[in-house]
């Protein structure tokens, strides 16, 4: 006859596999009915967020390019293709686009299906009916921006698939701006976590039973705290579960379980604060010098050399230490000059000697020198190359040290790399609105945001700045002959002339049309004329080459110099093109330097 034994009574080997079953379902129902679905609610609110945040983003593309109209830059017409090109081809993460319609449901630009462009969108509709363009142009006319749902294929696919869209009205223009994400990509997502969650949890029981088999008395309790601990991280209490550490208070393994669990959360915890400071950093240059003293202080890393690749150019450009630190690269100067040389670079993906001693050909190593080669890669492509410089570890406990090193900077990497790549991409925007698109020249714009920083370094230095404003002569004659494109072309190789008659250090600044303004730096005596006598007769000597033709142009050159004290600096700009006004009427092509007796206004 069987009897009922109470709890306390049963033996420990099923009294503790009792407790490790009854924890571990616990654990799954948390994880299958609580944790499960609040993260794939966590995973599509991130996903709208980002889809949210990119359109945002390019949206400053029209505001960049309606500055420029309003700025007399450029029409209305040319700005709006110039910022329909740029958003044609950005993708921000996988296969997401932008597309753009107007506020009449026309098409104005869709890189996926361009047979859209230019037509009529109002009878559009999913598969259930709803209009789609209908319902997108209304939320933004009303809100300005929101979220729209409907049915659309994906690229390079037929069948509808559920998405969720992101518009926004940028009324100057009546123009509304749209990317989406397809729910069921967040579905697959969570289908392989659920997989991975699952068989975690599986391989986790089985472990947990058959080391139940050998665990001795007295575990329970300690057991118990270890277990606690890893719920509230399941359980994402945040920052809180980051910073709770385990009191250890025995010296066997499950004290070495404790302080394992506490280091792990130490990291996390560091991880995470990392993360939230360089996001508030203003640039990705102080991101890299935070991430290269971080790395400084690691065990075993002498030296920590971060390169950028330069936009197109294809050069790196070392961005910490900063230029003029001196440092210890050991890499040939070569791929400096052309990045593609770089076995990191090239092949994405780390290159280290600890893997094989001569791995790289272009690497000039000391003796007990190794080298560590990280890319950083973003969307498929490399934009810098991080290189540390290693001590060669001597014995097994140096190695193992070493080891943890390499692994915890490439955390701190994978970390960085969505931060830089966002204000890589911000940079870039700015920087495209401080440019003439044509001749790649700085234009107004930068000249309003950076006069400032230019006058107090020449106050700091104690010296002049010459101001030569060069305007090429007869130049319509060009444009009513030749064409517009003939025009450009001149501009274009005037651009030239200027820019390789003054130091790299100067200024060259297309003031507007065929007028161009130089900004020399650190001027004395009469450098400013020698200057502007050296452009004109660059321009007086040069062909022109146009399509079918050679032909000839002069420029005319008005000087001013501004020091700290005379008048203000744009008094001086103004004085500049009075004196070249007064070059234009004593016969072209000539230098004229401002004279008092040319400016009769009482006031600037």
């Amino acid at each position: 006859m069987f009897r009922c034994i109470r709890f306390g009574q049963w033996p420990i080997l099923p009294k503790i596999m009792a407790i490790s079953v009854i924890s571990l379902s616990f654990i799954t129902i948390v994880i299958v009915f609580f944790f499960t679905p609040h993260i794939e609610q966590k995973m599509l609110e991130e996903k709208k967020d980002n889809l949210k945040n990119a359109v945002e983003i390019a949206s400053r593309v029209f505001a960049d390019h309606d500055a420029l109209v309003k700025e007399g830059v450029m029409t209305e017409k040319e700005a709006q293709d110039r910022a329909a090109h740029a958003l044609k081809a950005l993708r921000f993460s996988g296969n997401e686009y932008f597309w753009v319609n107007d506020a009449n449901l026309k098409m104005v630009m869709h890189p996926i299906r361009p047979e859209l462009n230019g037509t009529d969108l109002k009878d559009i509709r999913d598969p259930n009916g709803k209009f789609i363009f209908r319902e997108s142009v209304r939320l933004a006319q009303n809100n300005g921006s929101g979220f729209v749902e409907y049915l659309w294929a994906k690229p390079g696919e037929t069948m509808p698939a559920e998405k969720i869209s992101y518009v926004k009205m940028f009324d100057p223009w009546k123009w509304v701006l749209g990317s989406g994400i397809y729910v069921d990509d967040i579905h697959k997502d969570m289908a392989k976590l659920k997989y991975y969650l699952l068989s975690g949890t599986v391989l986790f029981t089985l472990i947990t039973l058959t080391l139940a088999t050998v665990i001795g008395q007295g575990i329970t309790r300690p057991l118990k705290k270890v277990i606690g601990g890893l719920q509230d991280i399941a359980n994402g209490k945040g920052d809180a579960a980051l910073t709770k550490r385990i009191a250890i208070t025995s010296i066997d393994e499950i004290g070495l379980l404790s302080a394992e669990f506490n280091s792990l959360m130490e990291s996390i915890n560091n991880l995470t604060v990392f993360k939230k400071i360089i996001e508030e950093d203003d640039c990705v240059e102080e991101v890299y010098a935070r991430l290269g003293e971080l790395f400084r202080g690691f065990t075993g890393v002498a030296c920590c050399v971060i390169y950028q690749v330069c936009g197109d150019s294809k050069r790196f450009e070392q961005v910490y230490p900063p230029a003029g630190e001196p440092v210890e690269s050991s890499c040939s100067d070569s791929i400096k000059e052309k990045c593609d040389s770089c076995k990191a670079m090239r092949t994405a993906h780390v290159i280290s000697s600890l893997t094989y001693p001569s791995i790289c050909q272009k690497s000039r190593l000391r003796e007990g020198q190794e080298h560590y080669c990280v890319p950083l890669v973003v969307g498929g492509g490399v934009f810098g190359i991080v290189r540390f410089l290693l001590q060669h570890p001597e014995g097994r406990n140096a190695a193992k040290e070493l080891q943890e090193s390499i692994f915890k900077a490439e955390q701190y990497l994978k970390e960085a790399l969505p931060v830089l790549e966002t204000k890589r991409l911000m940079a870039a925007l700015r920087e495209s609105a401080l440019r003439d698109p044509m001749t790649g020249l700085r234009n107004r714009r930068f000249l309003q945001e950076y006069a400032e920083n230019i006058v107090a370094g020449a106050a700091r230095r104690g010296k002049k700045i010459g101001l030569i404003m060069c305007d090429l002569d007869y130049f319509k004659q060009v444009n009513d002959t030749y064409g517009h494109n003939a025009g450009d072309a001149v501009l274009k190789q005037t651009c030239d002339l200027i820019r390789r008659s003054v130091r790299e250090s100067d200024i060259v600044i297309r003031f507007g049309g065929e007028e161009f303004l130089v900004v020399l730096l650190d001027i004395s005596g009469d450098d400013s004329m020698k200057v502007a006598e050296k452009i004109r007769l660059q321009v007086q000597n040069a062909q022109f080459r146009l399509a079918d033709c050679v032909i000839r142009k002069t420029i005319s050159l008005g000087i001013a110099d501004y020091s700290s004290e005379t008048e203000g600096f744009w008094h001086r700009i103004k004085f500049a093109d009075v004196a070249l006004y007064k070059a234009k009427e004593l016969g072209r092509n000539q230098s004229v330097r401002f004279a008092r007796e040319m400016w009769s206004e009482e006031q600037f």
